[in-house]
């Protein structure tokens, strides 16, 4: 049996970053993943290739004062993009918006970064830490809370004990539907084509993402200039067809869907469908057990949000679980877990409306509204006002922040 102050179930990046900001709150902590552990031997900073992008994140600004806070920041854009400009528009339409970083006197608007080298890199920084231990490839068997504590029996017969557990497993979270917490979702009747590609074309460090009438396709800038990783978010239905075109005949359909703006293309991986759901977890919390990231929520990819919104609410509660620490407090006081649950629910309900908006006005068919599509963005483009509010919530600085990530050394 053993004794810790918080275990963490899920060890994708926002499970990591959490042990990571409890660690160096000099708390003890157990992480419990189902999955492998991210491979130290593989880390691109330490061997020199270069991440497979395989599954990439675009991080705002937010994002990167936290984890340079937490080190790893110069390992990871070490194999990241740094995109520069943003460029959106629609497609058999006028409308269309640019961002740039000059604008706003920012080295970039955000960062591709592989979503693995993320994991291997806060997976490195934790071996500094002897208060942290790790089991993968292990499932739980038992979960139960008491009065005082939380119990974890893993199916390879270890019982942990703890203050607090983190449910950061994900989508198909484990604790949330163990704790029988109610969760409202609907399907988006979107599926997400992911992929890397060869341009003709430099990329030039720009993002770019093209409203079809089927959905939206991102064309993401990589490190190479010529290489992009695409996510093609299509109805279900158009979706299929395209995941049984033959390589070739995809290549043409991608490059007829982007209007060709980085002249002809070629698929360099293989391409993965997943479909898209909104989860949204009516309660976060009970007793001694806590969600955050995709376990709480789960957002359409449209604007690419989703990793940063899941580190903040990891950040948030650090923050909060730091405050008790502190104060030699109850490190699963009621209090402090509700007031992160309003706290973060908050951001997250703002999020998936704007996704839901977003994606809902520009499937919208009818004429009229693909002009007052086309003149809102057209006139958005043209008022610098707006545009910077616009650009302060895509880069991440604006809202109710965790104190971590509003600082930048």
């Amino acid at each position: 049996m053993q004794n810790t102050d918080i275990t963490i179930v899920g060890g994708g990046s926002a499970g990591l970053t959490m042990a990571l900001l409890l660690a160096r709150q000099q708390l003890r902590v157990v992480l419990v993943e189902k999955g492998a552990a991210p491979s130290l031997t593989a880390v691109p900073a330490q061997t020199g290739a270069a991440p497979e992008y395989q599954r990439v994140s675009a991080l705002n600004m937010a994002s990167r004062n936290l984890l340079q806070q937490l080190g790893i920041w110069p390992q990871l854009l070490a194999g990241a993009a740094a995109y520069t400009d943003m460029q959106v528009w629609e497609a058999d339409s006028f409308g269309r918006i640019g961002f740039s970083a000059a604008e706003q006197q920012l080295e970039a608007l955000g960062y591709i970064c592989d979503n693995e080298h993320i994991r291997q890199l806060l997976y490195s920084q934790l071996q500094q830490y002897s208060n942290v231990q790790c089991y993968f490839d292990v499932a739980i068997s038992q979960l139960k809370q008491g009065e005082r504590e939380v119990m974890l029996q893993l199916d390879n017969n270890e019982l942990i004990l703890s203050q607090l557990l983190v449910g950061a497993d994900g989508v198909n979270s484990f604790v949330r539907q163990h704790m029988q917490l109610p969760l409202t979702h609907w399907d988006y009747q979107h599926t997400a084509i992911v992929a890397k590609i060869r341009c003709t074309e430099a990329h030039q460090l720009t993002a770019r993402q093209v409203f079809l009438t089927s959905g939206p396709l991102a064309l993401l800038p990589l490190p190479e200039p010529d290489l992009c990783s695409i996510v093609w978010s299509a109805e279900t239905a158009e979706a299929s067809r395209l995941m049984a075109l033959d390589d070739n005949a995809f290549n043409q359909a991608l490059c007829a869907a982007s209007q060709a703006v980085l002249g002809p293309v070629k698929l360099v991986s293989e391409r993965q469908a997943f479909g898209l759901t909104m989860r949204y977890a009516s309660s976060w919390q009970r007793g001694r057990v806590v969600l955050v990231a995709d376990a709480a929520h789960s957002i359409h990819p449209l604007a690419g949000q989703g990793m940063n919104l899941g580190l903040m609410d990891v950040a948030a509660l650090a923050q909060l679980i730091g405050e008790q620490h502190m104060a030699g407090d109850d490190l699963a006081a009621t209090p402090m877990l509700r007031r992160y649950e309003r706290w973060r629910k908050a951001e997250a309900q703002s999020m998936i409306v704007a996704m839901e908006a977003f994606k809902r006005g520009f499937t919208a068919k009818p004429a009229l509204l693909k002009l007052l599509r086309g003149a809102g963005l057209v006139a958005a483009d043209k008022l610098p006002w707006l545009k910077q509010q616009l650009m302060a919530h895509a880069l991440g600085l604006k809202g109710d922040l965790p104190e971590l990530v509003k600082k930048t050394g």
